[in-house]
This record gives structure tokens, sequence and C-alpha cells, in this order.
């Protein structure tokens, strides 16, 4: 088994476009930096690229602002068509529908940016039935509010209160990049989220395969070198980057922080009451790793 690193949101101007947009120069891109598998996402629009230098996975970003304001968009991944858009009326029923379209389309339905706009939060989550992934983290400039406000909850804390209503679904970092030329933290730039798959192979199948069971973690500048879940415990060794220091969180149900050390290694032995089991490592550089929940 081996660990591949892969971006699963991002945008091109389309397939005609010559510009730094274009689907040749954002496939250069990742591949210059590192990544072995990508996914196109352009919005409403299916367009399968095909590429040497990458893995590519199908994908479509299906979803626009709806006539209510509301906002819902939901990355297919692995689809084998255009998936349409449907505006359903209110943010609960259009986010069935467009998970529903995905499935439909043999893909992997992720909820993206929750509080872009404040889209949608657990309550409305927990009324879906079908998506495997949710964004815990995106890339695409300072209007994703991964952080939320001081009314509002993260991305990561709706993960948790997802994850503690016993709904079983896996956190994923993304870019979400729209702009190659411009680098600014405003901006929706490549390169600041993304996930290692653990897989025997780099295919569309395989990555994909990882995905829907949970084998992979969420990235936005941490890497491990060993990690191990079982359902008796969860132990991993963290890469060290210069003199960065490190702190790994052990989270369980209502996002209670069960254990938590520092240094380059981390476990914590399953007791078998703590609703399910996650782990986040957060660098002092400001870098995180989300690893997939145990449900217990």
């Amino acid at each position: 088994m081996h660990w591949y690193k892969g971006n699963l949101h991002t945008h091109s101007s389309g397939l005609e476009s010559k510009g730094p947009a274009s689907p040749t120069n954002i496939v250069r891109w990742y591949k210059d930096h590192g990544y072995e598998f990508l996914a196109i996402t352009d919005h409403n629009v299916f367009s399968p690229v095909e590429s040497t230098d990458l893995v590519m996975i199908r994908g479509e970003e299906v979803g626009r602002a709806m006539a209510n304001g509301g906002t819902v968009h939901v990355n297919g991944f692995g689809i084998s068509r255009t998936v349409d858009f449907v505006d359903a009326g209110d943010v609960v029923s259009t986010m069935q529908a467009s998970v529903d379209a995905v499935l439909d389309a043999g893909g992997i339905a992720c909820l993206n940016h929750p509080n872009f706009r404040w889209g949608f939060n657990h309550e409305q989550i927990a009324r879906v039935t079908g998506p495997l992934l949710m964004e815990v983290y995106n890339g695409g400039g300072l209007s994703k509010n991964n952080d939320g406000d001081s009314n509002r909850p993260s991305c990561e804390e709706i993960w948790d209160k997802v994850l503690t209503a016993g709904i079983q679904i896996y956190g994923i970092a993304a870019d979400d990049a729209h702009i190659y030329d411009e680098f600014l933290p405003e901006r929706a730039n490549p390169g600041r989220g993304w996930v290692y798959v653990r897989a025997s192979e780099l295919t569309e199948e395989s990555v994909l395969d990882a995905l829907s069971t949970g084998e992979f973690y969420a990235s936005t500048g941490v890497t491990l070198l060993e990690l191990s879940t079982s359902l008796d415990s969860i132990s991993l060794t963290i890469e060290p980057i210069g003199n960065q220091l490190f702190t790994t969180r052990f989270i369980g149900k209502d996002g209670i922080v069960l254990s938590e050390g520092s240094g380059l290694q981390a476990s914590y032995t399953i007791q078998g009451d703590e609703g399910y089991l996650r782990a986040r490592v957060l660098s002092s550089s400001g870098a995180k790793a989300w690893i997939q929940p145990l449900f217990l």
C-alpha cells in the first residue's frame, strides 16, 4: 500500500482555453508540485480531461445560487456524464437532489464549503442521505469561512456535529482553485488543501475506492510517515519539517478532546465508549492534518 497525493476541487477556464487556467496548464502546475492525481470540477460542466502526467478523477461541481438566495454546491467524483443542477426550492431538498443526481451518474458525492455564504450547517446535512464526503477545509479564499465566526461553527465543528448524529461522512481538504497566475491570501489559488489516499496502485478506481472507504487523510501541510488504525487503537508518525512543533488531538463524540500530546508520534487506545474517534494534527506553522473517523 502506498500514499498518493491529490486535489479534488479545481476549476479551469474550459477545454478550449489557452490561458493560465487551461486544463493543460493546471495539470502541469499540480504535477510540478508533487501531486499524483487531480479532479477538475468545473461548475455544472462535465469535461473529462485526459493526461499522461496525472491520474485524472472525472468530476463536476453541481450547484449555483438558488432563487431564494441559498447556496448549495456538491462535487461529484467518478461520474459518467453531466449532472444537471436542480433548484428544489430549499437548501435541504436542493442538496438531496444534487446528491441523488451524482449517485445516479455513478459518482461519489461531496458537500462543498458549508460556510460559503453560510450555505448550510450540520442540521441540514443530517437531513440528507447519500453523501460520503464533506469539505472540512476549502482553500478558495477568505470567503469560504473555514473557521466560522462568533455565531457560527467552523467547518470542522460542523463535521463533528454530523458525526455525533451518527452519520458516517469523511472529511476532505481541497483547493477550490480558480486563479493560477496571481497568488494572494484572498484569491482562490492552488496548493492549499489536499488528500493523501492509501492504495495498492495509482488509478482512478483505486483513488475512488480509498475515498469511499475512508482510506485517506486530509492535509494543509502536515504529512504522515505512518498511520495505523484498528478497532483497538490509532497511531501515527509525523514527518518532521524544520523546527515546526506538532500537537495531535484525538477527538470523540460531541467534538470532545479525549487526548492531546506533542511530538512526532501519537497514539490512542480505544476504550469503546467514544462514539467515534478521529484525530487532528496541528503544526506550529498553522498547517493541519485530519484523520478519518472510526465509528465504534
